[in-house]
């Protein structure tokens, strides 16, 4: 089976290197300790599925699964300011928001929108 390891993306012709749209590879399981419910593991699948898991290799994993957990605490409710501050600064880290990629020097998709 493929391992999830970072893969140098595809570059089109202008300054920002061109992401796939979705991830193909396979996903990854969660790092030991994790304990993922099925809401949270669906939320895992979809990120490794996202077209910034070209971005991530092992190194990423813990950070994911962390982005994760604190997701699901601000959604049940028992989230602070501090989980949000910890959620916006691993997105950043991550490259899940635009603002992020672009400073990262990476967009989504083709001119084609693909």
């Amino acid at each position: 089976m493929q391992q999830h390891t970072r893969r140098k993306p595809m570059t089109g012709g202008g300054k920002a290197t061109r992401l796939p749209t979705i991830c193909d590879l396979p996903v990854p399981p969660a790092p030991p300790g994790a304990n993922f419910s099925d809401a949270q593991q669906q939320r895992w699948d979809e990120l490794f599925a996202s077209a910034v898991a070209w971005l991530w290799g092992e190194a990423e994993l813990g950070l994911v699964a962390a982005y994760v957990h604190l997701e699901a605490q601000l959604f049940d409710g028992s989230g602070t300011a501090a989980t949000i501050r910890e959620i916006k600064s691993l997105a950043d880290s991550l490259g899940l928001s635009p603002a992020s990629r672009a400073r990262m020097g990476y967009e989504i998709g083709d001119d084609d929108g693909q």
